[in-house]
């Protein structure tokens, strides 16, 4: 967006400013804009010069409402079940978005931005972990290198969007872009809860409906799939009567309650090995958001058209999707997460060289402006990666805690990210230098974490308790080299 204002200057002429908003002037002799007043809600509401910082502040408190939802809202789907919360999150998000579009004033959309922000990591964290739910082992990788895809293609769209509504109300667009959630509706009657989280609550009468439609639509026989569903049933209920006195359950448990355990960030905090692995992954966590949030929100600050730079930037997510998927087939999660970090950090240090020492070489900006994308098309990968990798480390009824509280502490990384292209301003080889060294950190301490490749979910925490005793990290890759020795 341009703006012309005016700032009491030696010779009292105008500055016209570049296509970024102003935030150290007062704009003392008045301001106007080059866009329709009413096309953007900083221009309408007036958000520039002094009051420019309430502009980002508003996309700052999406960010800490999906701190606050990934914490909280996202548990709840280990309680009330995938299915339910979901739809409840994208429901509600659908009337709260249009709620956005007619706010009268700054101060109702923060608070519903804010709102919104906690409604979509219920919406988005429950989603994951009901896909990752409904896969076997074997193939679960799919809905992960799917789901990267359309995420993608929603970005691609956005561009598009955007550019032909320029000269429309954003309240116009934000209606657009919110009508997505109606797909919610179709949901409700097509989709059904995770089997795997009715087995774990002992919802039986539920699961058996599933089991029913699942052989129906797969033409496979119904007392055959209810035989290994039911001993799954029994080896949960068998693994919850053996839990020790650290766990929920005691050998005296009802049976009624057996294979419904109930775990919360308590759980993750009481067990050591439990507790190192979470600390690992929220700090990986942490790298994505920032890294991937501060070069998407910085993309539009790059020479050229906003638009068309967000839309290469989107596309370049493309390049992850066509590299995830082969990966997913022949390498296990961490070695990934591992590349893709690798690649990102020494990507976004070139680039920062690149642009620190390129002075007026435009070859050097060109190649700088590869390197960036090289690296976002990296961390687009890792972070998809991670939706499949963090939920698989954790039992049935911690899982959307597990992965709740991994993007809870991921937002403090994003609430941070829109003042990315703020501290390149003042010191330009800032940010690519603290992206860089953030996700060269993680392919060291990410070696400690278990593979979860070819493990099929844990249903109870006893299950994970000796799975991360006898696979976890380097203590698994030296069982490995000493086998071969």
């Amino acid at each position: 967006m341009h703006i012309v204002y005016h700032t009491d200057t030696a010779d009292g002429a105008p500055i016209r400013d570049a296509p970024q908003l102003v935030k150290d002037d007062l704009c003392t002799e008045g301001y106007q804009y080059s866009l329709d007043k009413y096309s953007t809600f900083v221009t309408e509401m007036d958000l520039v010069c002094d009051q420019a910082y309430l502009g980002e502040l508003v996309q700052t408190l999406v960010m800490a409402g999906q701190l606050v939802g990934a914490a909280f809202a996202s548990s709840l789907s280990d309680k009330w079940g995938r299915k339910t919360v979901h739809l409840t999150s994208h429901l509600l998000t659908l009337a709260f978005g249009i709620g956005v579009a007619f706010s009268p004033n700054y101060i109702t959309l923060a608070i519903l931005k804010f709102i919104i922000g906690v409604l979509q990591q219920g919406m988005v964290m429950s989603d994951a972990v009901l896909t990752l739910e409904l896969f076997p082992e074997k193939t679960r990788f799919y809905a992960e290198a799917i789901g990267l895809f359309c995420w993608t293609t929603s970005l691609v769209m956005m561009a598009p969007i955007g550019y032909l509504m320029r000269d429309y109300s954003w309240r116009y667009l934000q209606i657009v872009l919110t009508g997505f959630s109606l797909f919610s509706l179709i949901q409700y009657w097509v989709q059904d809860e995770s089997l795997r989280w009715l087995v774990a609550n002992g919802k039986k009468e539920a699961a058996d409906k599933v089991i029913h439609k699942v052989a129906r639509w797969n033409k496979i026989n119904y007392d055959d799939l209810k035989i290994i569903v039911d001993k799954r049933m029994a080896s949960t209920e068998q693994n919850t009567q053996k839990a020790d006195k650290n766990g929920t359950t005691t050998e005296n448990t009802p049976q009624e309650k057996l294979a419904v355990e109930k775990y919360s960030i308590v759980t993750i905090l009481k067990h050591r090995r439990i507790l190192i692995t979470s600390l690992i992954m929220w700090f990986t966590w942490v790298t994505n958001t920032v890294t991937y949030f501060g070069l998407t929100l910085t993309s539009t600050s790059l020479a050229g058209d906003r638009f068309f730079n967000f839309f290469l930037s989107a596309i370049v997510e493309y390049i992850a999707v066509m590299f995830e998927y082969p990966m997913l087939y022949c390498l296990g999660r961490r070695t990934i997460t591992i590349v893709f970090h690798a690649v990102c950090g020494i990507s976004l240090a070139s680039a920062t060289l690149l642009n620190h020492f390129s002075g007026t070489d435009s070859s050097a900006k060109m190649a700088s402006i590869i390197t960036t994308f090289a690296g976002k098309s990296a961390i687009t990968g890792s972070f998809s990666t991670l939706f499949l990798y963090t939920p698989e480390l954790y039992p049935t009824n911690l899982r959307n805690a597990g992965i709740g509280f991994s993007s809870a502490f991921s937002r403090l990384g994003a609430i941070i990210s829109p003042f990315a292209g703020t501290l390149a301003e003042e010191i330009p080889w800032a940010p690519g230098t603290i992206f860089s060294a953030m996700c060269l950190t993680v392919t060291l301490i990410i070696l400690y974490v278990p593979e979860t490749r070819g493990v099929e979910l844990p249903q109870t925490l006893v299950e994970v308790k000796v799975w991360y005793t006898e696979k976890s990290g380097l203590r698994q890759q030296q069982k490995v080299e000493s086998t071969k020795l």
